[in-house]
């Protein structure tokens, strides 16, 4: 049996927004959460914004057209929780982790993202959420 993957704390909690502008002056306005810039991420068909919360943060997702991934989301659930980003020490073995366990795993090998190297866990496997695992870029 492998080895668990060990999660270090929630990195982010990803959400789904039609308009990131909008979104960003919610929570500046009625919990007085300021923003990040807004990063354009072509590659994954994104704006996204981080705003911290603590120890934590909230990434933001606008899709930039509706034929991503998150404008698809968006299409069939709405606004709301996209993700759940968990922070890893070692993304490359512990993505072998969860592969060896059995679990689905939308990335094969971790790839560059908004808060470091990522790499996504079908949510088929992880009882309906889809779930990120993060190496922080130090």
């Amino acid at each position: 049996m492998p080895g668990a993957c060990t999660v270090q704390y929630i990195d982010h909690i990803g959400i789904a927004v039609n308009d990131i502008e909008v979104s960003i002056g919610f929570f500046r306005d009625a919990f007085g959460i300021q923003s990040s810039t807004i990063t354009v991420m072509e590659e994954h068909g994104v704006k996204a914004a981080l705003l911290w919360v603590g120890q934590t943060r909230l990434e933001l997702l606008e899709p930039l057209s509706l034929e991503t991934t998150v404008g698809r989301f968006l299409q069939r659930r709405g606004e709301g929780l996209h993700h759940l980003a968990l922070n890893v020490s070692n993304i490359g073995q512990d993505l072998e982790v969860v592969k060896a366990r059995g679990l689905r795993v939308i990335d094969r090998t971790p790839r560059e993202g908004l808060t470091g190297m990522v790499a996504f866990i079908h949510p088929e496997s992880t009882g309906g959420i889809l779930m990120e695992l993060v190496q922080s870029i130090e």
